[in-house]
């Protein structure tokens, strides 16, 4: 790791020793990290009439009301059914 500052005040636990460093060769390529290409687009076509009906709001909204009730509703299962036994 290269330090960040110069000096003995700049130097951090885990730093090369600047005797290390000096005949580091240097990265000369374009592409340090390959990095993933995305995919192409998908091309326009016509909203589906399903998807026109759909609302993404109400989705989220319910699929957050069911997380935050989840435990509710398991403990009242719970108790009916111990109710019944």
């Amino acid at each position: 790791i290269f330090p960040k500052k110069s000096g003995k005040k700049g130097v951090k636990k885990g730093d090369t020793p600047k005797s290390e460093l000096t005949n580091v060769a240097q990265n000369t390529l374009k592409e340090i990290i390959p990095v993933e290409r995305p995919t192409l687009r998908i091309k326009a076509r016509a909203i589906s009439a399903e998807e026109k009906e759909a609302s993404a709001y109400k989705t989220l909204k319910k699929a957050r009301t069911n997380l935050k009730y989840d435990g509710a509703k398991r403990k009242k299962a719970e108790e009916a059914k111990s109710k019944d036994a």
